[in-house]
């Protein structure tokens, strides 16, 4: 194939791609447009439009840039001569312009991601009840061991970003994998020579296209042990903190948008856990075999993970208690003193908490909600449709809960980015190594940036942690 058709159909694919993209840009936004309970098009909506289209183009540009350079390791590197360097320069110049493109939107895709996962609202809901009737009497532990336990996951992807680069280290630079990228016809995994009349050992664009393989291929290979083996056998750390809050009778209350947002049911069966080792044993004990009450929020039920849909007047009402202490803080903190801080923040803990607390139990009668299961389309496209199930207006006024069974709520976590984490990390690496041509240097840095994502993440993350579930970060680790 000569360089120009080739070219020519690098961009065409593009084309369609991104044509394609543009279109789920919009469904997304479209989708944030009414979980942000907006009427009309502003800058936040446009701003958010560009934003996905940037992710989205991004692996756009990554995917056919990788498939591009698989296909000419494939079928041009048997057909290789001296003067191909020559001949298929622009083509080497192309691939470059995409790995770069891809690069710098990817980033921006993950700093998008980190801005919308450390801006979420969330609370911790205490269902414990004081035993001698003073709502001071509550122990905070337990609330500040579940939030420190969410802090520890925010960051926790199932594929280990050190482990991964050494493994394809071993297999490119120990096993020499990277050979296969000589610029010569010959398929060898022994060092190679140089050819007569070369400078050039190696091809850039074949170097993309054994490396990408292998990328995606030993992050599947430990996707899947995490998944068949590590999760079943060791531990699932999501599912650990879903049964951490059902312990610590702890709910965990999530606004990721406006109008939209999650909630893990923690509410004991057992009615308090603020117990000794002995009772609280005995309790699980009676669980186990089924002679407590079942976890779930429903009766009879074991679901304790729910997609929400709020309508306008619970959301006003939940920052309307939020205002008082968001007024404090700041300079009037210091100029208070400590002593008038905490008796803010108790009290606007203990009225928000009463308040969630109130909801669930639907003992406000300003505020319903009713549950039900998603719909097969509302999980294809990953957003809740406004079908209510009481009757009249009123159905479609109250709040909806849909049944999480498939942890969506992990959206708000690097868990469930994991997809657009792994691009961004595989074109970093690949990015690299097509300037510097040295896998180890592309290793190095990708890892570095990776470390910096992960930093901001959790420096980020736990700062909003503690002012949205008002835990003082004294009490984060």
């Amino acid at each position: 194939m000569e360089a120009d058709t080739f070219t020519r159909n690098i961009w065409i694919a593009i084309g369609s791609l991104s044509g394609a993209g543009v279109i789920l840009a919009f469904m997304r936004t479209w989708a944030w447009f009414s979980k942000s309970g907006r009427e009309i098009i502003d800058l936040a909506t446009i701003g958010k439009f560009f934003a996905y289209i940037m992710g989205i183009v991004g692996t756009v540009f990554f995917l056919v840039a990788a498939a591009g350079s698989v296909w000419w390791l494939v079928f041009i590197k048997k057909q290789y001569e001296p003067y191909f360097e020559d001949e298929y320069k622009k083509v080497q110049n192309q691939f470059r312009i995409l790995l770069i493109v891809a690069f710098v939107l990817k980033t921006i895709d993950i700093i998008h991601v980190i801005a919308r996962q450390t801006t979420i609202d969330i609370f911790f809901m205490d269902w414990e009840r004081p035993k001698a009737g003073d709502l001071n009497h509550v122990s905070a532990w337990r609330t500040c061991f579940v939030a420190n336990e969410f802090n520890e996951i925010q960051t926790f992807r199932r594929i280990r970003v050190s482990f991964h680069l050494l493994l394809v280290l071993l297999l490119l630079k120990v096993i020499g994998l990277e050979n296969f990228a000589s610029a010569n016809p010959i398929v060898s995994l022994s060092e190679p020579e140089r050819m007569e009349n070369s400078t050039v050992d190696y091809d850039k664009v074949f170097r993309t296209g054994i490396a990408f393989p292998i990328l995606v291929g030993t992050a599947f290979l430990q996707y899947i042990v995490y998944i068949i083996f590590y999760q079943r056998f060791i531990e699932d750390k999501i599912i650990n903190f879903v049964d951490l809050c059902s312990v610590s009778n702890i709910s965990v209350f999530i606004l990721d948008h406006i109008r939209h947002g999650y909630y893990i049911h923690g509410r004991s069966p057992h009615g308090t856990t603020d117990v000794n080792m002995k009772d609280m044993l005995m309790n699980l004990d009676r669980e186990s075999r089924m002679m407590s009450g079942t976890r779930g929020l429903q009766d009879n039920s074991s679901d304790q993970i729910f997609i929400m849909k709020i309508n306008r007047s619970f959301r006003m009402q939940y920052e309307a208690l939020f205002r008082k202490y968001y007024n404090f803080v700041g300079p009037k903190r210091r100029m208070n003193g400590r002593e008038n801080y905490t008796d803010v923040l108790l009290e606007s803990y203990q009225n928000l908490n009463s308040f969630l607390c109130a909801y669930i139990d639907c003992s406000l009668p300003a505020h319903h909600y009713f549950i039900r299961n998603r719909y097969f389309l509302e999980k294809i496209f990953n957003y809740e449709f406004q079908i209510g199930i009481g009757s009249g207006l009123a159905g479609y006024l109250d709040s909806l809960f849909f049944v999480d069974n498939d942890r969506t709520f992990t959206k708000i976590l690097f868990y469930g980015e994991e997809d657009s984490l792994f691009i961004w990390n595989a074109t970093t690496f690949l990015f690299i190594d097509y300037l510097s041509q040295d896998y180890v240097l592309a290793a190095i840095l990708a890892y570095l940036l990776n470390l910096i994502a992960v930093g901001l993440r959790n420096s980020f993350g736990r700062r909003n942690l503690s002012k949205k579930t008002l835990v003082p970060r004294e009490l984060l680790i």
